[in-house]
Parts: structure tokens; sequence; C-alpha cells
């Protein structure tokens, strides 16, 4: 009775209130903070390493193992010399005759030098010095034999014993390297999810759910999606022989190029050897600035206190290498972290409070909505450049952020394989300037 009772009672009808609420709490539980997934990154990283470290000492014990099996080897080998080729003194003194003291019953060598055997008593019985060496070298040949079983069994334990502690440290091993490897996949996502969570628009952040279904619904991309789908089955063949095509073309071309490409070195050549009479080179990659060449610039320039301390640190950042993982190390620089720790050594926080560099598209809206922004006529040094535009679901579509420092030069953490570079300022898909104290 008490279980039909339920069942009735879960086939009442909910509350509308409570359906409204439970979509309110499923919508918002798509979104969580940037703070979250930074905190489990850095958790992640720190378990990384601690795990790494445990499995380098498991692969210290396989080597030691190794070593033990490697000398149990050759303590083998010794033992089956001697067994092959036995040395025992004792041994090789009983190669002379013996005879026995007739006296007291106790055998001494025959010195005599003849080849008869002499008998002597021993108790009832007459035992001849042949038969009495040939029992003694018996005796000696057990013991011996016996003694090298004992070191043989000794030997294959300790080499069992090795073997299997040999086993569990590799197995101990590997286990802990797939969870780092694993470890290190998930800070990495944490990271993206970081820098990528939300672009600022509240349109495109929110459009989930049953808002997503109408925008899906009445969306006009979706039909030309359809549309296009159709055609590319009627295309599909002359796509094909377009990429035939195109293939041969690439290939001509890159054999031309090949031809090409000693004419190209030639090239750089002299454009290397007359970049030595240049006074000031277009860029600085992978090689850092002295001081006299940053006094140099800052010379060269027009700025106040606070502009030259904000150039000054981009400069002396120049030729650091590029990492989005340690961006925060102070010795590897994203864009935006290296614009912020350079504001940020002439006294002013861009982050507005939280004192961590926010990104490129972050720092850009925080920047606009505090009115920092200005016309491109009013560049001046230590100014930030942002380039945007693309469609990437960021604010503004703003990807990247550099340092002006004047006379048409600019500081900026390219990219992994350059590094921080001093270079003449871009223009393309620049769309907005802002000054952090102005």
């Amino acid at each position: 009775m008490e279980f039909k009772s339920s069942q009735v009672a879960f086939k009442s009808k909910n509350n509308f209130t409570d359906d409204m609420k439970r979509f309110v709490i499923d919508e918002a539980a798509r979104f969580t903070t940037d703070g979250n997934e930074a905190a489990s990154a850095s958790l992640d990283e720190m378990a990384e390493k601690a795990v790494r470290l445990s499995a380098e000492k498991n692969r210290r014990g396989v080597e030691e193992q190794k070593q033990i099996l490697h000398e149990i080897k050759e303590k083998k080998k010794e033992l089956k010399k001697e067994s092959i080729n036995p040395s025992d003194p004792e041994k090789i003194a009983r190669g002379s005759s013996y005879s026995t003291d007739a006296g007291n019953g106790v055998p001494v060598s025959n010195s005599t030098g003849n080849d008869k055997f002499t008998t002597e008593k021993f108790g009832n019985d007459e035992v001849s010095e042949k038969e009495f060496t040939k029992d003694t070298d018996k005796r000696f040949s057990d013991d011996s034999k016996f003694d090298k079983e004992s070191k043989q069994k000794e030997l294959n334990k300790k080499q069992d014993s090795a073997k299997k502690e040999k086993s569990k440290e590799q197995k101990k091993a590997a286990s802990k390297t797939s969870i780092a490897t694993m470890l290190r996949a998930k800070k990495d996502m944490a990271n993206d999810l970081a820098s990528d969570k939300s672009t600022g628009n509240a349109f495109s952040d929110g459009v989930s759910g049953l808002l997503k279904t109408f925008v899906d619904l009445v969306n006009p991309m979706r039909w030309v999606k359809s549309l296009m789908a159709k055609l590319g089955v009627i295309l599909a063949p002359y796509i094909a022989i377009f990429m035939v095509v195109a293939t041969v073309v690439m290939i001509i071309v890159m054999f031309m190029f090949s031809i090409l490409q000693p004419l190209k070195a030639i090239s750089d050549a002299i454009t290397g050897f007359l970049s030595i009479f240049s006074s000031e080179p277009d860029v600085y990659v992978a090689s850092t600035m002295s001081t006299d060449d940053i006094d140099d610039i800052i010379a060269s320039i027009t700025c106040d206190e606070t502009q030259e301390k904000v150039v000054r640190f981009a400069l002396s950042k120049v030729g650091s290498p590029y990492s989005q993982a340690n961006r925060t190390s102070g010795t590897s620089f994203d864009c935006s972290s290296l614009a912020y720790y350079s504001w940020d050594a002439a006294g002013t926080d861009i982050s507005y409070g939280t004192r961590y560099p926010p990104t490129a598209a972050e720092g850009a809206r925080m920047l606009n909505e505090k009115g920092k922004t200005l016309d491109t006529m009013d560049l001046l040094p230590g100014d930030l450049i942002y380039y945007g535009g693309s469609s990437n679901g960021r604010y503004m579509g703003i990807y990247h952020v550099a340092i002006y420092i004047g006379n048409g030069n600019a500081v900026e953490a390219l990219n992994e394989s350059s590094g921080v570079v001093y270079q003449k300022l871009r223009t393309k898909n620049a769309i907005m300037v802002a000054r952090p104290n102005k």
C-alpha cells in the first residue's frame, strides 16, 4: 500500500514555479568564473610535478635493480668457471700418494717413489693407498658440489627477487607517468577555459538552452548551410578536378621555389651585411637589448616619467620567451601579461584590483569602460594598441595587444617562435588605442 501511494505522489503535477527555478539553475550552471578554471589549472600543475617526481624515483629504482641483476649474472659466470676449472689447493695437494702410519692408523705420504701400493691396518680392515685417495677425493668433491649448489640457489633467489622488484618499479613509473600526462592535459584545458570563458557580450554568452533552440530555428544561416550542403554534393566532382589541378600547380611552384631558394639566401646575406651600417635594427628577435641601447631609444623620444617607466620595462624584456602557461613568471610573457607588467612597473594597475594580468580582450573592455581610449592621432609612448575585428567570440574580436615605444616602433610578445620583439608598429587590424593613466 505504501508503494502504491508513493507512485501516486510521484505522478502528481509539478508546480510551474518549481519548473522555472530548475530551468534557471540549469542555465546558470553553464557559466563559471575564470578564477575557478585558473585555480584548477594551478592545482593540476602542482599535482603533475609531484607525480612526475615520484615516477622519477621509481625509474631510479628500476636502474638499481638492473645493476643488481648484472652483478648476479657476473657472479654466476665466475661460479661456472670454478666448476669447470677447479683450483682448490687441497685437491691439488692430494695428487701425491698416501700411506698410513702402521703405528697409529693415520695416512702419511709415500716418499719411496715406487708404484706399488702399500696396505696398512685400519682397525680390522685393510685399505690400500689408492682406495684411500679415491675415497678422500670423492668426499671433497661432494662437499664442493654441495657448496656450489648452495651458492647457485642463493643467487637464483636473489635474481628472482630483483626481477620482481624491477617489474614492480617499472609498472609504478609507467602508471605515474600516465597520470602526470593526464594532469598536464587537464591543466592545459583549464588554462584555455580561463582565457576564453566569456566575451563581454551578454547576448553572445547567453545563447544557450531554450534561447539557443529558438535562435537556431529562426537563423537564416541554418537554411543557407542546408542549401550549401546540397550544392556541395553537386559540385563535388568539379571540386575534385580543381584539387588535382591545384596539386599539380603547387608541385610546379615548389619545384621553382627550390631552384630560387639559393638566390634568396644570397639576397638575405646581402641584406644582413647592409644592416650592419644601419643606425637601428628594425626588429630585435631572440636577442636582448643592452642598457645603452635602451637609453639611446628613450633619448630619441619625448615622454614623461610614467611613460619612460613603461617604455623602459618593455624594452628590458625584449628577447624574453613567449609563453601563455608561464605568463606570470616574470621571465616569460604573452602579449597581455607584458602590457600589464609594463604599466604595473609605472604604478598603474590595468587589472583594476584583481592583480592578475587580464587577457587582451578583457583588458581592452575594462579600459574602454573606464574611458581610457583615445584617437590614434594622439598616440604617445607607452600607449597600448589592440588588434581585433576577427569573429573569435571575444570583446570586439580582440586577440592581441602591443606597447607603442615611439618613432613608429613597438614592443610586443609576438609568438612562441619570436618571443618578445622590438619592431616597426603594425597597423593592420589595429582597432583600439588606450592610455591607462589618461
